[in-house]
């Protein structure tokens, strides 16, 4: 069996790594660079039915910042993004953080746990709960989605990461003190360091 015929029955990353090394590159870097604060867009498509947040069910553009957190995969020899840090400007001139990251490993994983997440949910309107998240979606691309309750993730906004540095100062999200439009903190959730 050919090397690529092993490396693709072992899946992508292996297939990844095999011919990394294969023609001298080494391990996988990431895309993006770690831990600096990068410039970004936000495309919100909105949401039907709504959530009762203006934020997620309306349509809209904006500019955010971005931190990124990486770590190697089981097999050491590719990245995955295990944190999204994101900051964006609200209407009334404050700013709104998120912080999301991958949820701790389980012995079987579903689609909700592949899934980059807030540590909590947030309260909306009428006293529900909601989930926010985010999936990669390429490489410099995420779809951000919400959750009510234990349902289903629905995508409502892309971002759009700028490989370039954002040029300000170091993005230190605080997701309890810069809360988004119509989202109030449920449970403290912790501060992103």
């Amino acid at each position: 069996m050919s090397i690529l015929a092993s490396a693709r029955q072992a899946g992508p990353s292996a297939l990844i790594s095999t011919v990394s090394r294969s023609v001298g590159l080494g391990p996988v870097q990431p895309w993006l660079p770690a831990g600096e604060t990068l410039g970004a867009r936000l495309f919100r498509h909105g949401l039907e039915p709504g959530t009762g947040v203006e934020w997620i069910d309306e349509t809209g553009v904006g500019d955010a910042q971005v931190r990124l957190s990486y770590a190697a995969t089981l097999t050491g020899n590719a990245v995955a993004v295990t944190s999204l840090a994101l900051r964006l400007d609200n209407p009334d001139g404050s700013v709104g953080d998120l912080f999301l990251r991958a949820p701790a490993r389980g012995s079987r994983r579903t689609a909700r746990e592949r899934m980059l997440v807030a540590a909590t949910p947030y309260l909306v309107a009428g006293g529900r709960l909601l989930s926010l998240g985010a999936r990669q979606c390429g490489a410099e691309t995420f779809e951000l989605c919400c959750a009510r309750g234990d349902g289903e993730w629905r995508g409502f906004a892309d971002l759009r990461i700028s490989p370039r540095p954002h040029g300000g100062r170091p993005l230190h999200p605080d997701p309890l003190a810069n809360v988004l439009p119509g989202l109030e903190a449920g449970i403290p959730a912790p501060r992103a360091g």
